[in-house]
């Protein structure tokens, strides 16, 4: 745990060629590499006719991708001649593309049909009110003809023609349309349904007249569809076997994988040189994935090359981790700048349960929290920023509004509305002190520690010295002190010129301290959003009373929910503004660069929307 981010280590690897795949898929599984080339003259790893193959397997790709299996294996143990492994994948793949073309073009059909009947089957078995002899639709003609439709979700007005007889159907599977007329009329609105996307439902010539029999019909159709198109699949499967094809699109994926990182590695006849960053300490845990898994590693952790920049690693404990966000919303710490993250986990939800004081709502928040952050990490937040609504609730006797349940340990922030907005200005000149020392300290990591002590802690003397003259006035002479401090400390740093310094430093002084002052008035606004979340809650629970009876628990539960969703949102963005605006313009640039490790192949070859 540390205020300071790590810079990783430069690491220089040499292997084989034959050795490179697995070596790299190593170290992508570690999540511990960042790869980065500098000049080394090497021959290509790659011949330009990979990429040539490699491009007419994207072709295939696109056109059965659909059909293909899960690769089995993605990483080999060695890859030989990785230019004539795609080559011949491609050729074994264009065989099988050959060969299974009639299967899948007897699969494609087999579930157009299937999905013809299952929009049929949801109008008879779904529709509410009688069908007419849906039978006689289907025998239409010469003159008329009839049509059904599945409607989208999003239809828009139709314009049917006078002619033309229709009736719309609401089912559970959807809205549909009948219509019958005169074959020109029904091009007209085939036209209209056809651009608005809705899906025609052919009807069978030998559908039963009974709406009954015809849904069990259907039914037994379905699932004799359901058999023929098992046994269609299980025969593409089979010829995906006989080809192997699993193990031929690992290979290619893996090249294709490596090609894309081919302008990160150098390469020899015999040799490859992988070069970047890493997160490991030393040689024995760099090497111990690559190890267990056979492979040679020749390694070494070198002095970095000239003008290279080390990207930094924020090593936090896993309770601030969460607000490394936060942290990054101004770019990433650089090596001699501090990580604020740790803080953070204390001010951002001090200063949101302040704001936000309240049992139940940051009950709610807290709930939510512990839900809603498997899907995103960001919600994490709500947990830490719950539990101080829930600790500030207490302090102020609010519980879902309401001041009657409990007893303040503190105050009812109307009550005391001077106390709150002091003890919010109190926390800001926490934040603003804190930021102030951050700077010191970063001072003394790049080396400009003088400097620091001959200005910013003159300006640092007078803020205080300020501070403390609210309450004990002759403490303004030790502000003169500071303000003097600053001015000479310029004038120390330029001897050259003592006089313009001293002037720049005037200048320099009113500014930071003007920017000082202001930054902490403004956070006077954390004890303004504070009177106003307890404004409110008495207005929710006033109305709510007024209302009476079951009144009072609809109102109350309205109001609640519209405070946490509106007045939560709110305090959220404040806090965030303060932090950013306020606090981080005291030390953080952000000017580091974020350690951005080598990721692994994919092995999901299928996409959604397939018939696998």
């Amino acid at each position: 745990m540390t205020l300071r981010p790590v810079p990783a280590h430069w690491f220089e690897l040499v292997t084989t060629r034959e050795e490179l795949a697995s070596v790299l898929d190593a170290l992508a599984r570690t999540g511990a590499v960042q790869l980065e080339t500098f000049s080394r003259s090497a021959e290509a790893l790659f011949p330009e006719g990979v990429r040539d193959e490699l491009s007419a397997y994207n072709d295939l790709a696109k056109d059965y991708r659909t059909y293909w299996p899960e690769p089995e294996q993605m990483a080999p143990a060695r890859m030989p001649e990785p230019d004539k492994v795609v080559a011949e994948g491609v050729k074994t793949l264009k065989a099988w593309a050959e060969e299974a073309d009639p299967t899948i073009a007897d699969l494609e059909e087999l579930n157009n049909r299937k999905r013809e009947l299952k929009r049929l089957h949801g109008l008879l078995a779904g529709a509410e009110e009688p069908l007419p002899d849906l039978s006689r639709l289907g025998t239409t003609g010469p003159e008329l003809s009839a049509r059904v439709y599945l409607l989208p979700a999003n239809m828009q007005a139709l314009s049917v023609p006078e002619r033309v007889l229709h009736k719309r159907i609401e089912t559970e599977s959807g809205e549909y349309l009948l219509a019958m007329g005169r074959d020109a009329d029904m091009r007209s609105l085939d036209d209209q349904l056809r651009a608005q996307k809705a899906r025609p439902v052919p009807i069978p010539d030998d559908l039963p007249s009974s709406v009954s029999e015809a849904a069990e019909a259907i039914k037994d159709r379905l699932a004799q569809l359901d058999k023929q198109i098992n046994e269609t699949q299980h025969k593409l499967d089979s010829l995906s076997t006989e080809y192997d094809l699993a193990s031929v699109i690992g290979r290619i994926e893996l090249i294709s994988w490596m090609v894309s990182h081919a302008e990160e590695v150098s390469a020899s006849a015999d040799l490859a040189w992988v070069t970047g960053w890493t997160t490991a300490e030393d040689r024995a845990s760099f090497c111990e994935p690559l190890t267990e898994k056979g492979l040679r590693c020749l390694v070494d952790f070198p002095e970095p090359p000239s003008k290279a920049e080390a990207p930094t690693l924020l090593r936090n404990p896993p309770w601030a981790r969460a607000f490394e966000t936060i942290t990054q919303l101004l770019g990433s710490p650089g090596r001699d700048e501090a990580d604020p993250s740790i803080l953070l986990a204390i001010f951002a939800p001090v200063m949101f349960g302040y704001m936000f004081g309240d049992v139940g709502h940051g009950a709610v928040l807290l709930i939510a929290g512990l839900i809603l952050r498997r899907k995103m990490p960001v919600f994490t937040l709500l947990v830490p920023g719950g539990i101080m609504a829930m600790v500030f609730g207490v302090l102020y006797g609010d519980v879902f509004t309401r001041k009657d349940i409990i007893e303040p340990l503190w105050l009812h922030p109307l009550e005391a509305p001077i106390e709150i907005l002091i003890g919010a200005i109190v926390i800001g000149v926490v934040v603003l002190v804190t930021g102030l020392f951050l700077n010191a300290a970063q001072a003394h990591w790049r080396g400009a520690a003088r400097t620091w002590w001959l200005r910013e802690c003159g300006l640092l003397v007078a803020y205080g010295a300020l501070l403390v003259a609210i309450f004990w006035q002759p403490a303004l002479w030790v502000a003169l002190f500071g303000v003097i401090w600053f001015v000479l400390g310029e004038a120390i740093l330029e001897p050259s010129a003592p006089i313009s310094a001293t002037l720049r430093g005037m200048g320099s002084l009113l500014e930071s301290g003007l920017q000082l002052i202001v930054n902490t008035v403004s956070f006077a606004r954390v004890g303004a959003f504070a009177l106003a979340h307890a404004g409110l809650s008495v207005a929710v629970a006033q109305v709510a009373a007024a209302a009476g009876g079951i009144g009072f628990w609809i109102v109350l539960f309205i109001g609640n929910v519209i405070i946490i969703l509106l007045e939560g949102l709110i305090v959220s963005i404040q806090t965030t503004r303060l932090l950013l605006f306020e606090f981080f313009v005291r030390f953080l640039k952000g000017e580091g660069r974020m350690f951005t490790p080598l990721t692994p192949p994919q092995t999901n070859t299928n996409t959604d929307g397939g018939t696998r």
